[in-house]
């Protein structure tokens, strides 16, 4: 079954709200280009760097347009989980791939704010459980220069099983 028969399939039974799903080799290539055609991903900068034993980490550069008037530079506290959303989305899909289930869309998400996000970051997505309907993912936001954590979140998605 190719690619693109398998997405229509699960458009047709689940509608538009199912996602992308690498296949064969280099997933984190595909996820790159992937996002390259999303442009709130572009627009974001964030840059996928690492897939490994279930595990995205990207890095996102500090951008003054999303930060808080008043607040020294620090990122809208909405920013901060759109970066998380979307890091811990792409590690689903990363993770399913070639897997008989297909990404979906977040169910739940919640996040703690922990300090200000106000250089650089690198976010990590951590898959806890995968199954046949939902997958369970950590996420984490760092300043790529200190260390801290900016903030911790933990989400749930739907997932499609294959038939």
């Amino acid at each position: 079954m190719t690619e693109d028969h398998s997405q229509r399939k699960f458009h047709e039974q689940y509608g538009k709200n199912t996602g992308f799903n690498p296949t064969g080799e280099n997933p984190l290539e595909q996820l790159r280009h992937h996002a390259s055609d999303h442009p709130l991903i572009t627009e974001m900068d964030i840059t996928f760097e690492t897939f490994e034993d279930g595990t995205l980490t990207a890095s996102i550069p500090h951008n003054e347009q999303w930060a808080n008037p008043g607040m020294e530079g620090a990122l809208h506290g909405g920013m901060v989980v759109a970066y998380l959303d979307t890091v811990m989305g792409f590690t689903i899909m990363a993770a399913v791939a070639d897997e008989p289930v297909t990404s979906g869309p977040t169910i739940n998400l919640n996040t703690n704010f922990l300090s200000p996000a106000a250089n650089d970051m690198v976010a990590t997505g951590e898959i806890v459980r995968t199954g046949t309907s939902s997958a369970v993912v950590d996420g984490t936001l760092e300043d790529a220069d200190t260390g801290t954590t900016i903030a911790t979140a933990q989400g749930v998605w739907r997932v499609y099983a294959d038939e």
